[in-house]
């Protein structure tokens, strides 16, 4: 492959980075108060055309590879016929539908929080749905102002306030489908780099049809973006290896960062960088490469970190983040720790006899490790969560089997294989970068996978960085076979396509089924059914507290109040409050129409409460399970009605 950059890394590349470039605008604004289409656009523009002038002025040249472009072009088309369109997710029962709603509040408000004025009301009082939450993932930041900051880190809600201000609610759902396709060319762009055409082909060709990647790249969590930001990430680390081109370095820095910007768990890939930073400072054959790269993270870590531990603190504390002191310590210790090594000879890493027999132990440690994985139901004990307040199996020590549901038995072999030629020939450093970071996060997750055990929701903890790495192996392994040579003959070649095909097919067979479904298709029209009963007032809709889950308080108070800018509040839980409850609210707001929202049996204990609407249907829903995949379309009912209070 040549040193210098080619068309195809700008094929792969440049949408990952203009990707990371508006999301962190669109963040920026929204922090700032001051979110809208015209400034994200006009600051984007601006940011990217000042790392194109960069790039211009210090660019070792561009290769022309039309194979290559090709290849990474043809895997995005294949990629967005597999994604899009996204899932019509207009509801608040899980996280996806936590991030749409705070998205359309920033992109109506221009803002990242704002105040609820039920809870800014002198007299009111507001029901909970848990300590601190107003609604699920509409935390409190201050009850006495109302001031409200919805959960989880506001990178990726501030993305698709983006794409709504564009699209409205089309943009929206599709953004994540095209978000998905970029980190299928950019994991094509690293393969060619690191394997090979084939190794591309391969590579575009599994990931782009895989069911855990067709489902995350339709499901509007944050999981797409991190992957498109790591594999963008990796790519410019390999360019920069191959080429000694600085800037590229600094890029993989600063993508890394964004990813800490984009979810909790970004901070392990950002000790990954402190400590390979610090290996290549030991090692004195990367200094300026080392200073780049540092230049680069430094340049978005302390947006990440105030973000972490201020604007988003509560969601950061919840999710077991390292506090910051710990955070800064750490990084103090690797840089101490590359000046250390500074003092040590690592010329002998160079020998090839060191290096085989390093491979060696490579080797039997991941094939130790993985048998461990998959014989843990049988030497170690079940472990449960509580979850509900009920004690519950979490399926860890079933986590190998389970994702070997999605990438297979044979996959796993497969990428035990392409380790082994990672690992047992010529080391280099470039293919290192590419899978190392995936070898080191899989045994993290599969550990403890810290998420639901329902196995879509479960799934999405591998598909940002551990999915990719994995792909990388299979497809490294596959074109090695294709030209591996033995007395004059390539007799693995016929293996190796049967393998690609076979490893494809199935699959499609898993994912195929995922193009005609649409999850929770018709939540928009319940939400927007509902708020036109307000006509032009504020509504404001007293929704019954629900018992367990599944229930239309779940379903559309969030949006209805965020979305809708109408106002959502809970109902008391016991019968004989509810009635004073509501003719508080009816009191405060007299001006506004009032409505209760009613799932249970007969009608709400209010006097003079009258029916104007009553809802029912069916939304699509994917079979949710924990012991075996998913692989069909369950749906789920609704039946509510709706009466206004005089």
């Amino acid at each position: 492959m040549a040193a210098r950059l080619t068309t195809t890394d700008l094929v792969g590349g440049v949408p990952a980075v203009a990707v990371a470039a508006v999301a962190t605008v669109s963040l920026a604004t929204a922090h700032a108060h001051a979110h809208s289409l015209p400034l994200v656009l006009a600051l984007s523009a601006l940011l990217l055309g000042a790392l194109g002038l960069l790039a211009r002025r210090s660019l070792p040249g561009v290769d022309r590879d039309p194979r290559g472009a090709l290849a990474c072009l043809g895997a995005g088309v294949v990629a967005a016929v597999m994604f899009l369109p996204g899932f019509s997710y207009g509801v608040a029962d899980k996280d996806p539908g936590g991030y749409v709603a705070h998205a359309v509040v920033i992109a109506e408000h221009g803002s990242y929080s704002f105040t609820d004025p039920a809870l800014a009301h002198p007299t009111l009082r507001v029901g909970l749905s848990s300590p601190g939450a107003r609604l699920p993932g509409v935390a409190v930041r201050d009850g006495e102002s109302g001031l409200i900051v919805p959960q989880f880190l506001h990178l990726w809600p501030a993305l698709l306030a983006t794409a709504y201000d564009i699209g409205g609610y089309g943009g929206v759902t599709a953004a994540t489908p095209l978000v998905g396709a970029v980190a299928v060319m950019a994991l094509v762009a690293l393969l060619r780099r690191v394997g090979g055409l084939a190794a591309a082909v391969i590579g575009g060709a599994l990931l782009a049809t895989n069911m855990l990647q067709v489902w995350q790249a339709r499901y509007p969590t944050s999981e797409a973006l991190a992957e498109a930001l790591f594999v963008g990430s990796l790519l410019a680390l390999v360019v920069a290896i191959q080429s000694r081109w600085g800037p590229a370095a600094a890029l993989a820095g600063a993508l890394t960062g964004v990813g800490f910007l984009n979810r909790a768990d970004g901070w392990l890939l950002v000790m990954l960088a402190a400590a390979a930073l610090a290996a290549a400072w030991a090692s004195r054959r990367a200094d300026a490469l080392v200073a780049w790269g540092a230049a680069g993270l430094a340049l978005v870590l302390p947006y990440a970190c105030w973000q972490a531990y201020a604007a988003a603190r509560d969601y950061t504390r919840a999710n077991s983040v390292p506090r910051l002191v710990p955070t800064l310590t750490l990084l103090v210790m690797a840089g101490a720790a590359g000046a250390a090594g500074r003092r040590l000879r690592w010329d002998r890493l160079g020998d090839a006899r060191v290096q085989r027999r390093l491979g060696v132990a490579v080797c039997a440690g991941a094939a130790s490790l993985m048998v461990v994985g998959f014989l843990r139901p049988v030497l170690f004990e079940h472990t449960t969560y509580v979850f509900r307040g009920q004690r519950q199996p979490t399926y860890d020590e079933y986590s190998l089997i389970r994702l070997g549901w999605f990438l297979t038995l044979p996959g796993f072999a497969l990428a035990g294989l392409g380790l082994a030629v990672v690992a047992l020939r010529r080391w280099n450093a470039a293919v290192w970068a590419a899978v190392l970071p995936a070898l080191l996060l899989l045994p993290v997750f599969a550990w403890r996978s810290r998420n639901s055990s329902r196995l879509m929701w479960w799934a999405r903890r591998y598909v940002p960085h551990v999915l990719p790495g994995l792909v990388v192996l299979v497809a490294l392994a596959l074109a090695f076979a294709l030209v591996w040579e033995w007395r004059g003959r390539r007799p693995l070649r016929v293996p190796a396509v049967l393998a690609t095909v076979g490893l494809v097919a199935v699959f499609l067979s898993q994912s195929l089924p995922l193009r005609g479904h649409d999850e929770f298709a018709g939540s928009f029209g319940v939400a927007e059914r509902l708020s036109r009963l307000a006509g032009d007032a504020r509504g404001v809709y007293l929704w019954q507290r629900p018992a367990c889950c599944g229930t239309a308080t779940d379903y559309w108070a969030t949006p209805l109040w965020l979305e809708r800018d109408e106002l959502s509040v809970l109902l008391p839980n016991e019968p004989e409050r509810i009635g004073p409850y509501v003719a508080s609210y009816r009191a405060a707001f007299a001006a506004d129409p009032v409505f209760v929202v009613w799932s249970g049996p007969g009608a709400p204990p209010v006097e003079g409460a009258v029916e104007v609407d009553h809802l029912s249907g069916r939304m699509p829903f994917w079979e949710e399970s924990d012991v075996a995949r998913p692989d069909e379309d369950v749906g789920v009912t609704y039946d509510f009605r709706v009466y206004r209070v005089p």
